[in-house]
């Protein structure tokens, strides 16, 4: 029993690293696309006509059904219950609204003001309401790992706040710049980098400590 709770931590860790890492693929822009990484948001990068979108939209497919996968490996390998639940069933929520998102790539591009009206371009609406899902659960597995840690490991409440607060603040400076002009393609960047980060620090926080005293006695 003892093997098989250390082999499959360490494949959820693996599996929501990896998620992590190909959601993280805006850098990859600099070379594929460098239009739209001069004033673009990272979905444009995955916009209908653009060159190599088939790289983004595939790879935050794949992340997401992996995010998916972790997280559910990690439900069956941890048995918590309560916010460490609730935490790990919002993961798995942010990562199938990230495939979706994904799916539903955006037919034009904001940065261009070529869109016209949000609300004559269905698909739009639906690409905006569906990232506004995943961005909540995102939140909410924050909100959910506090509660958890506060009762279980306190030792990591002090990273939960530092992601959170810098998360919050490049969100922001995000929507200000787009709302009223500026660099806001990097704040949001470092939004997605911050919320891949905490992904894949996901199954480290959460970890009951039950397991972690099976996994490091072997």
């Amino acid at each position: 029993m003892k093997r098989r709770q250390k082999i499959a931590f360490w494949w959820a860790a693996f599996l929501t690293a990896s998620a992590a890492l190909l959601y993280c693929s805006w850098p990859l822009g600099f070379w594929l696309n460098p239009a739209a990484m001069r004033a673009g948001l990272a979905s444009e990068l995955g916009a209908y006509g653009q060159p190599y979108n088939w790289v983004f939209i595939w790879g935050d497919i794949i992340s997401g059904a992996l995010l998916l996968w972790g997280a559910i490996v990690l439900i069956h390998t941890y048995k918590i219950r309560g916010a460490g639940r609730w935490s790990l069933i919002l993961l798995a929520t942010y990562g199938v609204c990230g495939a979706l998102d994904a799916a539903l790539p955006m037919s034009c591009l904001p940065s261009q003001e070529i869109c016209g009206p949000v609300l004559s371009d269905p698909m739009l609406i639906l690409h905006g309401a569906i990232d506004l899902v995943g961005s909540v659960a995102l939140v909410g597995t924050l909100v959910e790992a506090v509660r958890y840690v506060h009762k279980h490991n306190r030792t990591w409440r002090p990273w939960i706040y530092f992601i959170g607060v810098s998360a919050l603040l490049f969100a922001v400076l995000s929507g200000v710049f787009y709302v009223f002009g500026g660099p806001g393609y990097w704040a949001q960047r470092y939004y997605i980098t911050l919320s891949c980060i905490w992904v894949a620090s996901i199954p480290f926080v959460l970890k009951p400590r039950f397991v972690l005293a099976k996994v490091t006695s072997n």
